[in-house]
């Protein structure tokens, strides 16, 4: 018996956690989700399972929407910002700490729901490793084993909770393979910056569950670190090569599925010329809010680049779709496109994408090189994962607005044919891997519902300093 906690405020993080729970389900197992709505126009993510919904808190879907709709100004302002930004780390971080702390109140305070929970008697839980509000219900109702999942390759905080060592002396932060003395003193200062962000979510959570439950009641960090196990949304063979530990296992890939046969307007429009690009900036980043400046220097590099075509998503029909990109005949424009089944098409040879981690697995899968402008989160991480490993290049944000240096990355990136065999490398090994993620998910959850978590898998970085220095015993 399983029970999944899905907090419902970004397309990713709910797909992620809610493949997990149908993969479950479709192995037999009895499987419900805690569906933690933030936004309603986010999906659920899982299908086969039965869903226990928790409405938005008071404020929260007024506050939800207000964030969505400050969203245009956040990507202008993040175009604009600074390397340096330790006042927008802080505010991203009590707006997200507010936003969860309030929804986590809510779902504490559904009438019945948590002796209900208590009463199942649940095997195993999921609890996702951003919101921490599973974390702290978990010790309340107190399965036989904690399982965290991480929706995005986690930060030093969150590394440390596992227990798992972090130097960022050679780990990078952001974008820069960290070699010179500068490098890093960069990296050092970019990982204070998101534990700013991260360290209020946590510290508004647990004040929460303290309040509710019990003055004594342990830190989000000890609860975390008795995990029976944590999946992470990596893939090793695209990821910097990191110290980790046993209990945590990579299940990247997850949502690797057999591409589908495309339409015939799809095939039109990919016949049309000799090669084809793909642009997306995501689900959260809408074309329609980038700066104007850079939507028009994406169109004169279309422009400059007549024998390809390029498909742009483009959320939106507005006046600039209406007056500059109509007029170009290797610009496709589309609302929606089928991102995994166009990658996998022969004739698409490049991704321009803001290098989510989702892009970034499903880019080195199908073997296509990539150009990848990170913007914020985990973006530059994970586009300074894909440039290191050689499966494409970074194109600074405050590049884009260049159109000629957009040319030349594009032309660079077509004509070294170092990109397109690396990543072919990495996608044939991605396919020919010992161990599927799915198999890894499905068997490791079994061994964790069957014998709990196992003290040999938690490491001493994880213990008080008390119990690291001093010897007890207990008789």
């Amino acid at each position: 018996k399983i029970l999944v906690y899905s907090p419902k405020f970004a397309h990713s993080h709910s797909s992620y956690i809610g493949k997990i729970a149908d993969i479950l389900a479709e192995a037999g197992h009895n499987v419900s989700t805690i569906v933690s709505v933030f936004d309603a126009d986010v999906t659920d993510g899982t299908k086969l399972t039965n869903v226990i919904r928790i409405p938005p808190g008071p404020g929260i879907a007024e506050k939800y929407k207000q964030m969505k709709e400050n969203m245009a100004s956040m990507v202008e302002s993040a175009f604009d910002a600074s390397r340096f930004n330790p006042r927008g780390a802080y505010d991203m971080g009590k707006m997200l700490s507010g936003l969860f702390s309030a929804q986590c109140q809510a779902l504490l305070e559904q009438p019945g729901l948590i002796d209900q929970l208590i009463a199942e008697q649940y095997d195993v839980f999921f609890a996702e490793h951003f919101d921490m509000c599973g974390v702290g219900l978990s010790h309340v109702i107190k399965p036989r084993s904690l399982i965290s999942v991480a929706a995005t390759a986690p930060g030093g905080p969150q590394l440390e909770e596992f227990g798992i060592p972090y130097s960022i002396s050679y780990l990078p932060v952001a974008k820069m393979n960290v070699h010179s003395i500068w490098d890093r003193l960069v990296n050092i200062y970019l990982d204070f910056e998101g534990r700013i962000a991260l360290n209020q979510i946590r510290t508004s959570i647990y004040a929460l569950y303290k309040e509710k439950f019990d003055q004594n009641f342990p830190t989000l960090m000890q609860i975390s670190s008795n995990s029976a196990y944590v999946f992470t949304f990596m893939e090793p063979l695209i990821e910097f090569a990191i110290s980790t530990i046993s209990k945590v296992i990579p299940i990247g890939g997850i949502n690797d599925k057999e591409p589908k046969t495309l339409s015939e307007d799809w095939e039109q429009v990919l016949s049309r010329r000799q090669g084809t690009i793909l642009i997306s900036f995501g689900s959260i980043i809408k074309s329609a809010y980038l700066p104007r400046k850079v939507k028009l220097s994406i169109v004169e590099a279309v422009k400059a680049i007549p024998d390809i075509t390029f498909i742009w998503k483009y959320e939106v029909e507005d006046e600039f779709t209406k007056e500059v990109t109509s007029k170009i005949p290797n610009l496709h424009i589309t609302k929606w496109m089928p991102q995994l089944d166009l990658l996998a098409h022969p004739n698409v040879s490049m991704f321009i994408t803001h290098g989510g981690m989702g892009s970034a697995q499903e880019t080195a899968l199908r073997g296509v090189p990539g150009i990848f402008i990170p913007l914020f989160a985990d973006h530059p991480r994970n586009a300074a994962m894909m440039e290191h490993n050689g499966l494409g290049r970074i194109l600074d944000k405050s590049e884009l607005a260049n159109s000629d240096r957009l040319v030349e990355m594009i032309k660079e990136v077509l004509e070294n044919r170092r990109y397109r065999d690396n990543v072919r490398r990495v996608s044939a090994m991605l396919r020919a891997r010992p161990f599927t993620a799915r198999e890894k998910l499905v068997k490791y959850t079994e061994f964790a519902a069957e014998f709990g978590p196992s003290k040999a898998l938690r490491p001493q970085s994880t213990y008080s300093l008390l119990q690291s220095l001093l010897p007890l015993y207990c008789r």
